[in-house]
C-alpha cells in the first residue's frame, strides 16, 4: 500500500471526525408544564364521580324533610340527593346540633331523626354537608299531642 492510498483511506474517517466537532446549538430542555386541577374533598373520591359534560367534579346537592310538619316527639326523614355523585359520605346535622354520618348509594340516602319530645314549636333547620357543599331543609315543629292523664279521672273512667 502506498502512502497516498493510506492517506485517502484515513481522510474520510478524519473528515467525519471534524464534521462532528463543529459546534452544535445547545439543546434546550423545556421545564415540565404544571397541571391544573380543581381540588376534590377527601370525602368524595374522584373515581366515584359521574363524568359529566362540564366538569366531572361538580354535583348538585338537594335535601328535603318529610313530613314538613312534625309533632314534638315524632320522627321525620331527611332525604339527601347528590346528583352526579355515585357514592360518598354525607354529614347530617339536626336542629339540636347532633351530627350523623350517612353513606350515599347512587348519590342518595335517607336518615330518620326524631324531634325531642320537649322541643319548642317553631321552624327548625336540618343541615347536610357532602364534600365541600352544604344544603339545608326546614320544617315546622308543632306541639305534641296532649297526654291523657288517668290520675284526674274518676274510678269509673269518666
Amino acid at each position: 500500500m502506498t502512502l497516498a492510498s493510506a492517506a485517502l483511506l484515513t481522510l474520510p474517517l478524519s473528515g467525519a471526525a471534524f464534521a462532528d466537532a463543529r459546534p452544535q446549538p445547545a439543546a434546550t430542555a423545556k421545564a415540565p408544564q404544571p397541571t391544573h386541577s380543581n381540588p376534590v374533598t377527601p370525602t368524595v373520591p374522584q373515581d366515584q364521580l359521574v363524568k359529566g359534560r362540564d366538569d366531572a367534579r361538580r354535583f348538585a346537592l338537594k335535601v328535603s324533610v318529610d313530613p314538613d310538619r312534625v309533632r314534638a316527639g315524632d320522627s321525620y326523614d331527611v332525604t339527601i340527593a347528590a346528583k352526579g355523585l355515585r357514592s360518598g359520605t354525607a354529614v347530617v346535622t339536626s336542629p339540636e346540633g347532633k351530627s350523623y354520618r350517612v353513606t350515599l348509594s347512587d348519590g342518595e340516602a335517607t336518615k330518620t331523626l326524631t324531634v325531642p319530645s320537649k322541643a319548642k314549636p317553631g321552624s327548625k333547620t336540618v343541615t347536610v354537608k357532602v364534600g365541600n357543599k352544604t344544603a339545608t331543609a326546614s320544617f315546622d315543629v308543632v306541639a305534641p299531642r296532649p297526654q291523657r292523664d288517668e290520675r284526674h279521672r274518676g274510678h269509673d273512667g269518666k
